[in-house]
């Protein structure tokens, strides 16, 4: 948390004595002093989290930075940074929980949903900030999430306020019968800054849609079917209405791609659009929209390998540039990898990410030195380098760096919640060979798990009970 270093050449074998002095009078004067209440220490509040072995010191560096700033940064209630961000948005809190919940920190994650819901106004609104229209899909799919991961029974309360957020979407929606572009969208807003002023956003109407199909599930399984048809209903018909919106916008404007809203042309507030590919899952890997956007902002938005934000951020953007790598992972293309490379380059010597990084100095330009959501980005790349998961099934190794595997150590990472319960996986070298070793304790049936390590035959697994011989691919 320091603000500044002081730097001193001592020579060695000589002792110097060293007084600080901290003057606490005034404090002590106070009538009431203030109470902290007590925290874990560090080692106690990650006992259980994912761990990561891996043969590159600076990655598991990372990753362990990353999920200390997590802790730290949701001691009381999530914020997204130590100084000028310590202060609430569903957001950046979303992502953050997201991250923990996989790395397994689940009563910490239960904990501060729970104070989610002081901030639902009577219309359902989960409001943290005005005029900012993304926030109730992101609240509905992260208690969507949690329940997923966690199988765990949700609270009644919960299930009311989200039925409560899923009717504040609905009723939001501009109306459908008007012949505009932004006909059965959600309102123009402001929403996430790095898009640019106040628009008709894409990112809203994913996250909306996300929200709405997330309610739609909680219904099924705590309220009732009926409430349940009637989301399904509404999410549907809000999917045809966004795509319908996307594929009207004349094509020299958006050249296949999407756009950040239905009157903008590609800039840099594409990369908005890419969250109904990650982490939303709203289309399918490879989705030909999506990887225009990507190919788009490959070319166009980014510097010395990192992509620049150049409205309101003006920089170079680490959990941007992350959220990219992630559809490349999920699309199979391997150019996820320097992209990945290039972030664990900006991090600072402590292991942290400002929001947005000078492309000359190498420094902060933007928000804190110590940013929620980037470390959140980075946890969750870790996270899927080794499994992540693709509608009904899990996919393990398919970001594994093959440099790791040259080693002579073991690689691992876990447990790890997932949709199908905690998993914790090893790939063991015994000689030329190459095992992966399972510790899943799943929710139910055992689910569909498809391997796509790098350097090996892409199989189906048909058992966990013993290690699964991996077959190389002939060189």
């Amino acid at each position: 948390m320091a603000t500044a270093v002081g730097l001193f050449a001592l020579a060695e074998n000589i002792d110097y004595p060293l007084e600080i002095s901290v003057p606490l009078a005034e404090e002590l004067q106070r009538e009431h002093l203030q109470t902290a209440q007590i925290q874990p220490d560090m080692k106690e509040a990650l006992s259980g989290a994912a761990r990561l072995q891996v043969p590159d010191s600076k990655i598991r560096f990372l990753y362990e930075s990353a999920l200390q700033t997590l802790v730290l940064l949701s001691a009381a209630e999530v914020v997204p940074g130590p100084y000028t961000y310590r202060r609430f948005w569903f957001r950046d809190a979303c992502f953050m929980i997201n991250a923990m919940l996989t790395a397994g920190l689940t009563e910490r994650c239960r904990r501060l949903l729970q104070n989610f819901f002081s901030y639902q106004k009577h219309s359902g609104y989960f409001q943290s900030q005005e005029g900012e229209w993304d926030s109730n899909g992101q609240v509905l799919w992260i208690l969507n999430r949690f329940q997923q991961l966690t199988a765990q029974q949700l609270p009644e309360p919960w299930i009311q306020a989200v039925i409560k957020g899923a009717e504040w979407i609905r009723k939001k929606r501009i109306s459908r019968n008007k012949r505009i572009p932004h006909a059965g969208l959600l309102p123009a807003g402001f929403s996430a800054e790095h898009l640019g002023p106040n628009d008709y956003y894409y990112w809203d109407d994913f996250w909306g849609l996300a929200g709405l199909l997330a309610a739609a599930r909680l219904a099924g399984r705590f309220h009732s079917s009926k409430e349940q048809n009637r989301l399904q209903d509404e999410a549907a018909d809000f999917r045809t209405v966004i795509f319908d919106s996307i594929a009207a916008i004349p094509e020299p404007r958006k050249n296949g791609a999407i756009p950040a809203s239905p009157y903008r042309r590609m800039d840099a507030g594409a990369v908005g659009s890419l969250v109904a590919d990650y982490p939303l899952q709203l289309v399918e890997p490879g989705d030909p929209r999506i990887l225009q956007t990507v190919a788009f902002l490959l070319e166009n938005c980014f510097y010395s390998g990192g992509f620049f934000q150049d409205m309101i951020h003006s920089g170079i953007n680490p959990y941007l540039t992350l959220c990219i790598a992630q559809t490349l992972l999920r699309s199979g293309d391997t150019g996820f990898r320097p992209l990945v490379e290039k972030v664990a380059g900006l991090a600072s010597p402590t292991g942290q990410w400002p929001e947005a990084i000078h492309p000359h100095t190498g420094g902060g330009c933007m928000g804190d030195g110590q940013h929620g959501w980037a470390a959140a980005e980075w946890v969750m790349m870790i996270r899927n380098l080794f499994l992540r998961e693709e509608g009904q099934k899990l996919i393990i190794g398919g970001g594994i760096f093959p440099e790791w595997l040259q080693k002579e150590t073991d690689i691992s990472f876990g447990p790890t919640q997932t949709p199908f319960g905690p998993i914790f996986i090893r790939i063991l070298r015994k000689g030329d060979d190459y095992l992966l070793a399972f510790e899943a304790h799943w929710h139910n049936d055992a689910p569909l798990v498809e391997t796509r390590i790098p350097g090996f035959h892409h199989e189906t697994l048909t058992h966990f009970d013993r290690p699964w011989k991996l077959k190389a691919l002939e060189s």
